[in-house]
């Protein structure tokens, strides 16, 4: 294998397999290099950044990919080192024979995959969930990390095919913190295979959330049809918990018990036709019921203050047509 300049340059030391040409076995070609120190990567499968899965290592980093059609295939792999740039370090030519079609990886799955030193880096610690792959039977799952003091943290669903628009991306995800955890449960809302992508930002600094990795979510099971969450809004707070209900989508005509956790709030409504007060429990949460009786939407509605006057949304719940 003849290795560019650029490959030392960045601090490459070695890469497996050690020949130009690599053949798929099964439709899969896995590529790993070993780096000096903790480096980024991306690679590039006939100029698209596509069909693979890229994930960083210590010293290193490990690529599967899955070429889409049979015939010859160019792989580059590119790594950034010290610099702001990534350079191209190694060229492959795959051969492939065989196409895996259960593999089809959503266009939206971005590189790296899984948490890895740079999302510890960016401020997300210790992950419930180190592999990049999650697999769900009933279309749900949490995932839960540290995240570091003064980041906050976005999350966004990316499927192929199906009602996920730019709007619904974030509410098939729904973010609580407890006992300094963020915590994302996720619901699917079929089966099939989606990028749930990571972002961050530093809270007191302005400009865009940065990518930061994300997993692949799997589910096989064509019976999955899970709603939304409800749609939260700014005064959701870092450190609240809903409880109940969780669907974002009521019954009609049914009294709906509500539970959830506030800081720093004097009082709570749930509004229907009709206004429901919750009331605080001994153990700190919001508890009440309200009926969807004569309505389309639900708010929760909190008073921040006992002085004021003024509620504000923090959750909205749409009721199922009669």
């Amino acid at each position: 294998m003849y290795h560019k300049s650029e490959f030392y340059n960045k601090g490459m030391l070695s890469a497996h397999p050690e020949t130009p040409m690599i053949r798929t076995v099964n439709g899969k070609a896995t590529v790993t290099i070993e780096s000096c120190a903790p480096t980024l990567f991306m690679f590039m499968l006939n100029g698209k950044q596509e069909h693979g899965l890229l994930s960083l290592r210590k010293n290193g980093m490990k690529l599967e990919v899955y070429p889409p059609t049979m015939g010859t295939h160019k792989l580059q792999i590119f790594a950034k080192g010290n610099s702001d740039i990534y350079s191209s370090v190694l060229e492959y030519t795959l051969k492939c024979n065989y196409v895996d079609m259960g593999v089809r990886l959503p266009t939206e799955l971005h590189q790296p995959v899984g948490p890895s030193w740079f999302s510890e880096q960016m401020g997300i610690m210790k992950p419930s969930h180190t592999d990049p792959i999650i697999h769900t039977s009933d279309g749900r799952c949490s995932i839960s990390f540290s995240v570091e003091e003064g980041i906050s943290v976005l999350a966004s669903l990316h499927g192929d095919n199906g009602p996920i628009t730019e709007e619904t991306q974030r509410r098939y995800i729904f973010q609580l913190h407890r006992e300094k955890r963020t915590e994302l449960k996720v619901q699917l809302p079929h089966a099939g295979k989606f990028a749930l992508k990571i972002f961050v930002k530093k809270r007191q600094e302005p400009g865009n959330y940065i990518f930061v990795f994300n997993y692949l979510l799997c589910c096989a099971n064509t019976k999955v049809n899970w709603p939304m969450f409800p749609e939260s809004f700014g005064n959701w707070g870092q450190d609240s918990e809903l409880l109940e209900p969780l669907s974002g989508v009521l019954p009609a005509n049914r009294h709906i018990p509500f539970k959830l956790k506030l800081h720093g709030i004097a009082k709570v409504l749930v509004k229907g036709q009709d206004t429901w007060p919750l009331t605080l429990n001994h153990e700190g949460y919001w508890e009440g019921s309200c009926s969807t009786a004569g309505c389309q939407e639900v708010y929760v509605m909190v008073l921040e203050n006992a002085n004021h006057s003024f509620y504000s949304y923090i959750l909205k719940y749409k009721v199922n047509a009669q």
